[in-house]
């Protein structure tokens, strides 16, 4: 029986894009790199910080982090929204019993749900610092279910990418894709999906509320 919901942030939750590119090419501006588009952001978004920045820049440098970190996440802070209805959707399943959880490749999640309000909603929130390795591997969603108890068989996961689908297939969780974030309903189900919705609000059929 499904009593718990495990959800990833950008692009899911969270309506991140603008501020993530907008993030990476302030940072761009201040080490001297290239500029990138929006769509090679959405590519990208799903990966771990450093990851995501290699994707771009290629080797890394760690005073990109601490300014980063420092001086440029303090001001995007305003660029992040809750997709409309998602906040709605997370009031009406903990109404009904279920456990909610965050499985995500960011590092701070508990910090970045509490500054959109979102925080008092979780049971457990998992971010990439919190597992031995990021999704797609399965690590992340096992440490939410170990925490809470719950064995893959009660959980779906939603999530808005082909990463996400291939970490809740490997852990043995139901990945409930949605088509807003860079994938299509048919690469989502293509990499696993159990089902697709264009959105979180457009899921509560599935739930019957």
């Amino acid at each position: 029986m499904i009593n718990t919901f495990i959800f990833d942030l950008d692009l899911t939750l969270l309506n991140s894009l603008s501020a993530c590119a907008q993030g990476a090419n302030l940072l761009a501006k201040r080490f001297d790199l290239r500029e990138v588009t929006e769509a090679e952001v959405l590519k990208a978004i799903s990966l771990p910080t450093v990851d995501f920045w290699q994707s771009f820049w290629g080797p890394w440098d760690p005073h990109w982090l601490d300014c980063f970190v420092q001086e440029i996440l303090p001001s995007l802070t305003e660029e992040v929204t809750v997709y409309p209805g998602a906040e709605e959707f997370l009031i009406a399943a903990r109404d009904r019993g279920f456990l909610l959880a965050a499985a995500t490749n960011r590092s701070n999640p508990w910090f970045d749900l509490a500054t959109m309000g979102l925080a008092k909603y979780f049971d457990t929130v998992v971010g990439v610092t919190d597992a031995p390795r990021p999704k797609p591997e399965p690590d992340i969603l096992l440490a939410v279910l170990k925490h809470l108890g719950k064995n893959c068989d009660e959980a779906v996961y939603f999530g808005d990418s082909i990463t996400d689908m291939e970490a809740a297939r490997a852990a043995g969780v139901k990945g409930l894709g949605v088509s807003q974030g860079g994938a299509t309903a048919e690469e989502l189900a293509k990499a696993g999906a159990w089902m697709t919705r264009p959105n979180i609000p457009a899921c509560r059929d599935l739930f019957n509320f």
